[in-house]
């Protein structure tokens, strides 16, 4: 006699397991609270792996990329802020984008 398959095996059940996971994964990226501050200290950027500090002086410039926000710096490196990013938000981000230029153009407050 053969026997009766159980359900979750084959290739639909993998592909509902596949599904389940990536949702999860979503949720999570979304429950995990990105953000990016920035303030007369440097830039703060959290992302649910990792919290990347900078400082004014340490950012050549600045772009919205794929990502997120881009912050190159001047030995070559970049660092991107994924809070900025179209998955972070589900929206386009380039208000939010166009307020951080103004913000690290303006430079530090008098007084800091």
């Amino acid at each position: 006699m053969g026997s009766v398959p159980r359900s979750g095996d084959g290739p639909v059940g993998r592909a509902g397991l596949g599904l389940a996971v990536g949702v999860g994964l979503f949720f999570w990226w979304s429950i995990h609270g990105v953000r990016l501050e920035v303030g007369p200290d440097g830039i703060v950027a959290v992302d649910p792996w990792d919290t990347r500090r900078l400082r004014p002086d340490e950012v050549a410039s600045v772009r919205l990329g794929a990502r997120g926000a881009e912050f190159h710096h001047g030995d070559g490196f970049t660092t991107t802020a994924y809070a900025l990013s179209e998955l972070a938000a589900g929206t386009s981000q380039a208000r939010r984008f166009a307020e951080l230029r103004a913000v690290l153009e303006r430079g530090p407050e008098p007084g800091d």
